[in-house]
């Protein structure tokens, strides 16, 4: 049977490598491994902020304005019985994109801002007042109960799918799919993505790099 592309290795590898690093950092920081969990932040930083900037300048499919519809164009879809299989994200996944993104963002720039007050704290904690350090850090916290309820919603979601016959969790993972696409779409290389990648992490590296590695090695320590 042919196959059909429908996502680029960009989107896919983001999506799994969120999922865990994620994954990683709530461990890390539920066994005070500062080091590993700061590795991880920046890891994630690194490929999200590559993901925004695909979300402009990527594949067709990969970007806000292919999936980013009007509530009005929600409803619409919501309320169709036989709902069409979309060229990516429906209108519905577009909005849990958005707000998975925004949650994963807000969680790294408080992380910028917080302290446990024993071994370590954020780069930017030393540049505001204490009281906005409080915020973060408590924000920080419930930050990531409200990120891992509306994980468990979007995996929920695709597991109904891929129950249902909506291929979404297998279309993801190899990036094909067995219906043609009702449009063309145009794919950029994966490489470009990764390229992005690593020029941001590298960039972390160069800021915050020593202060991690000496964290790593507490950790190894420990």
């Amino acid at each position: 049977m042919q196959k059909y592309k429908i996502w680029d290795g960009a989107v896919r590898f983001f999506h799994w490598s969120q999922l865990m690093l994620l994954g990683g950092l709530w461990y890390s920081a539920e066994q005070e491994w500062y080091g590993v969990h700061m590795t991880l932040a920046y890891s994630l930083a690194a490929i999200l902020l590559a993901r925004l900037i695909w979300a402009f300048a990527g594949s067709d499919n990969a970007r806000f304005s292919h999936f980013v519809r009007s509530p009005v164009s929600v409803w619409r879809y919501w309320r169709q019985p036989q709902k069409p299989q979309a060229q990516g994200h429906n209108p519905l996944s577009g909005y849990m994109v958005l707000v998975l993104i925004g949650l994963v963002l807000l969680q790294f720039l408080s992380g910028l801002l917080t302290t446990d007050d024993v071994l370590t704290e954020g780069p930017l904690v030393a540049m505001v007042d204490s009281g906005w350090v409080e915020l973060a850090s408590s924000f920080h916290r419930f930050n990531l109960n409200l990120l891992l309820f509306f994980i468990a919603v979007h995996v929920l979601a695709a597991l109904w799918h891929q129950l249902h016959g909506d291929k979404v969790i297998s279309r993801m993972l190899t990036g094909y799919q067995d219906k043609p696409p009702q449009q063309d779409l145009r794919f950029c290389a994966f490489y470009w993505y990764l390229a992005l990648v690593i020029v941001l992490a590298l960039a972390f590296y160069l800021w915050q790099g020593e202060q991690v590695w000496a964290l790593l090695q507490a950790d190894l320590a420990s």
